[in-house]
């Protein structure tokens, strides 16, 4: 989850790509087909195979928990870690895509799928409590005490995992629950998207026509441009920021960090800047579209600069030695490296790529720093 601040740059950076797309209204037709064509190439491509992922994943989970808690010992403990583990592998690759359904009202599926740091003290409550575990608590529980952070803790933060969860009925009860209900924000997430269902990808790809969010193609363009950017300035400044203590007086807060029992932090990272990769690129599917292609057809040549920035970012990363709740503390270096690295992406996204598309996706004065 990004801090509230990043939620209210991101609304304004739609707001300003508002403004920005009334002065590129008239494009010509055959740009705006083009646009229209990336815009649908990456819900269809991209976004609703990863939520497609994320459905069957979570379900594997789900069976996975079932497993464990009829039958817990290490084996299928390892087989439930898993199963999580691979299940975040969408969810974060597709955070480019986390508006709509994901931060909005009335579904606003994000916080209940995806709610973190974990804050253990509440998950304690909900053990700790009399009142029965079943499907209608589970349903009534808030998202600092549901989601897949706090399935990790269950799963994770214990030496003895299986024996752990055996010693008490209630936290069978707590981590099955949470795993159904889970798949079901999965699925519910996917149907909110697909075009046969919640028609939310109707969106983006019918801006300028039926949407009622986006009034033009390009502030459907202008808005993904920013999701990139913003997808970007979250991994610095809340994955890596917060845990390094740049918000707290360089005073390191580990327990900030995202996925932190299991020891994710940096592969959630990876595969969330994999997201703005995927947008930039295009998916490896046949017909398949990319901001790379579109910004050639205009005759813009970002493609050796992205992919070397992308290179420099995902380089940074890697010489951060895991876990990242313990690189803060002995190697904030390699940190701030990595910070540094992803700050020329952004500011390749948001300054030189924006203008180049005639958007506007907002820039303030420590964005990028």
């Amino acid at each position: 989850m990004s801090p509230r601040g990043l939620r209210r740059r991101w609304a304004r950076w739609l707001l300003v790509g508002l403004v920005a797309s009334l002065a590129a209204a008239c494009a010509p037709s055959e740009i705006a087909d083009q646009r229209r064509e990336l815009l649908a190439s990456w819900g269809e491509d991209i976004l609703l195979p990863l939520y497609a992922e994320l459905e069957a994943r979570t379900e594997t989970l789900d069976l996975a928990a079932e497993a464990l808690c009829a039958a817990p010992d290490a084996a299928a403990l390892e087989a439930a870690r898993d199963a999580w583990w691979s299940a975040r592998a969408p969810l974060k690759q597709a955070e480019v895509f986390a508006f709509g359904p994901y931060s909005d009202e009335p579904l606003r599926l994000g916080p209940k799928i995806d709610f973190w740091p974990v804050r253990p003290g509440s998950v304690d409550e909900v053990l700790a409590s009399e009142a029965p575990i079943d499907d209608a608590r589970v349903a009534s529980l808030g998202a600092a005490q549901s989601g897949m952070p706090v399935i990790e803790l269950l799963l994770y933060g214990h030496d003895d995992g299986a024996a752990w969860l055996a010693a008490d009925p209630r936290r069978c009860a707590y981590l099955t629950g949470l795993t159904a209900d889970l798949h079901d924000h999965a699925a519910a997430l996917r149907e909110a998207w697909a075009p046969d269902e919640g028609a939310w990808l109707d969106e983006l790809t019918e801006a300028g026509r039926t949407s009622a969010t986006f009034s033009t193609l390009q502030l459907a363009l202008s808005a993904m441009v920013g999701r990139m950017a913003f997808t970007v300035e979250a991994i610095r400044s809340d994955k890596l920021g917060r845990p390094l203590g740049l918000t707290s007086g360089g005073v390191p807060q580990p327990d900030k960090a995202e996925s932190q029992s299991s020891g994710r932090s940096l592969e959630d990272i990876r595969d969330a800047l994999r997201g703005v990769e995927l947008l930039y690129l295009g998916a490896d599917a046949e017909g398949a579209s990319g901001l790379d292609a579109y910004l050639e057809a205009r005759g813009r040549h970002f493609a050796f600069r992205m992919t070397t920035a992308l290179a420099k970012a995902r380089a940074a990363l890697d010489a951060i030695p895991a876990p990242l709740t313990q690189a803060v503390q002995t190697d904030p270096a390699a940190v701030e490296a990595a910070i540094d690295a992803l700050g020329e992406l952004q500011r390749l996204i948001e300054v030189d790529i924006a203008n180049a598309l005639s958007v506007t996706v907002g820039f303030s004065g420590n964005d990028g720093d």
